[in-house]
């Protein structure tokens, strides 16, 4: 408190715009721990510990939260980001200064994620008096993206290996880190700031010295450098750094770390419908595909991100067209993500996401050995636990349950991205598609004495019965009886435990089963002659629909499920 009363921060502010470099990195570096978001998860009993000089928990981030809102609010972002502009890494303590202020940028994102930092527009109108993001404001107000873009594209002149706390290897991971947090919050996937990846601005720095500017150019010639430089690809920079590994595994953690930060932040931007655009124009989905024939550990990632790019967003049709409508667009709603599908299944994705949908063992991408579910001790620990080998089970170190935990959760996620993927064909794959996509698709649920329809019905049983077992954790959990003592709706909150443990999974696994049901006579029969085989029933998965249903507004996908309601 005392910093911002006494105007320390004002003085902060002003230093960072010295000219000497140096005088710029101290402050940086003394905001780095003034702003520590750990200062905020101190145990509030050790705060007390020596009562009249340790503040307590609340007066500590009352604290904080006032001393970044002034920083922001006196043009900090602007200045931090103009400062990275003119350090170079290959000087030991520039390098350090890159990396200090990444860290300070990933603590006010962090600080503003918990609610510490709340920004408020400068203008009176009380409509747009709303909290701004800190996100917003660098979309807004910087040219941080174009920065953080330039520098994952950089290569590394030292070996992979290296292991510096200001590498540039470590500078590139730490970037794509703060690149991901970024490009994953709402604010940008909403579309509430920020422009497409393909088309941001080129990153300049407010320190460049324009005088050192070389002679004029022919007019010509400057035109062309002109048009090439204006802009930033972020889309080209997403997808070339991935290219890399469409062959090969990453071969540190590093690497491998550096590898998920970017396909975390690809599948993000793949929630805004611009961005679906250019990646599919980029051949994007070709590339994934290439990562998942190969089977190496670029095939996780690559199946989360053609999740993203043939899904789009939770949000239902409805309401996208409501929003397209208020802006005055009468743009066909969802357009990229029917021409994803359909590019997707062009591209001979079909005969890539079926074996994997049937858990084929040959066609699961592997995990690197440099991971954690990729790791010898991994492997074993699966295999112990495959063999039922309860002498093993019990001997199994911290480390090795880890390690099989995180293999477990490897083979989960490219389960469940596998089963999106495949609603989402189902859902925008109609009889107008070309190519004969809509007739490729069902044939593959009719083909090999319907076995992917036993596959379905596995799958949906398999996720029911986890919902209803989540369902029923909740309802006898202490939380329950807690929110139901406060008033709250406990069924509501019940529900939100049943889909994130199986539920939502559940809904897209009955919407596929009705897809190759309400296209097939055929495959109809068999789902109901498997499901009494299974001791189970078309109730099973009509009750999945309805529930499905009612969680839908009013558009054509609540109609499709509707649909799937009367013909099964």
């Amino acid at each position: 408190g005392y910093l911002v009363e006494f105007d320390v921060i004002k003085s902060f502010l002003a230093l960072l715009s010295h000219e000497n470099g140096d005088v710029a990195m101290s402050v940086v570096n003394v905001l780095v721990e003034l702003l520590d978001p750990l200062l905020l998860r101190e145990d509030e009993e050790k705060a007390g510990e020596e009562e009249g000089k340790e503040l307590s928990a609340e007066v500590r981030r009352r604290n904080v939260g006032l001393l970044a809102r002034t920083f922001v609010d006196g043009g900090g972002l602007e200045l931090l980001v103009s400062n990275i502009g003119r350090l170079e890494e290959n000087v030991e303590a520039e390098a350090k200064g890159i990396e200090d202020i990444l860290t300070l940028m990933e603590a006010l994102l962090d600080l503003d994620r918990a609610g510490v930092l709340q920004q408020t527009s400068d203008n009176g109108d009380e409509e747009e008096n709303k909290s701004v993001s800190v996100v917003a404001l660098l979309c807004k107000q910087t040219l941080f993206l174009s920065w953080l873009f330039g520098r994952i594209e950089k290569k590394n002149e030292i070996d992979a290996t290296a292991t510096a706390p200001t590498s540039p290897v470590v500078l590139k991971l730490h970037a794509s880190e703060v690149l991901s947090t970024i490009l994953q919050h709402e604010d940008y996937s909403m579309q509430r700031c920020g422009v497409k990846l393909s088309c941001l601005p080129k990153y300049t720095c407010a320190f460049d010295d324009l005088d050192e500017k070389p002679a004029a150019i022919s007019k010509s010639s400057k035109n062309d450098v002109e048009e090439k430089d204006e802009k930033v690809d972020g889309m080209e920079v997403l997808l070339q750094s991935i290219a890399v590994y469409r062959k090969a595994d990453p071969q540190t953690e590093v690497e491998c770390e550096f590898l998920e930060n970017t396909f975390d932040a690809l599948a993000a931007t793949l929630l805004r419908e611009d961005n679906v655009e250019n990646f599919v124009e980029y051949q994007g989905i070709e590339l994934m595909l290439r990562c998942l024939r190969e089977k190496v550990h670029s095939g996780g990632g690559a199946l989360k991100v053609l999740n993203f790019a043939v899904s789009g967003s939770a949000r239902s049709v409805s309401e996208e067209a409501a929003t397209n409508i208020t802006d005055g667009n009468i743009k066909g709603v969802n357009d990229a993500y029917k021409k994803a599908c359909e590019t997707f299944i062009q591209a001979g994705g079909l005969k890539v996401i079926f074996p994997l949908f049937m858990a084929r063992k040959g066609a699961i991408p592997c995990p690197a050995l440099c991971s954690e579910a990729g790791s010898n001790l991994a492997k074993r620990a699966m295999s112990n636990s495959a063999h039922k080998d309860d002498n093993a089970k019990g001997a199994l170190s911290k480390r090795a349950k880890k390690a099989a935990h995180a293999r477990k959760k490897w083979l989960a996620e490219v389960e469940q991205n596998v089963i999106y993927i495949m609603y989402a064909l189902t859902r925008y794959i109609d009889e107008k598609s070309p190519h004969d996509a809509h007739a490729r698709l069902l044939v593959k649920f009719v083909e090999e004495d319907c076995e992917k329809c036993d596959r379905a019905v596995e799958l949906c049983l398999k996720y029911d019965e986890k919902a209803r077992i989540a369902e029923y954790h909740y309802f006898k959990s202490d939380e329950a009886e807690e929110a139901e003592q406060l008033g709250a709706d406990v069924d509501l909150a019940a529900l939100d435990a049943k889909l994130r443990n199986g539920g939502d999974v559940f809904h897209r696994g009955c919407a596929i089963l009705s897809f190759a049901c309400a296209g097939s006579t055929r495959c109809h029969r068999h789902v109901r002659d498997q499901l009494k085989l299974q001791g189970s029933g078309i109730s099973v998965i009509k009750a999945g629909l309805a529930e499905f249903s009612s969680l839908l507004i009013n558009g054509s996908q609540k109609d499709q499920i509707e649909n799937y309601l009367s013909s099964i």
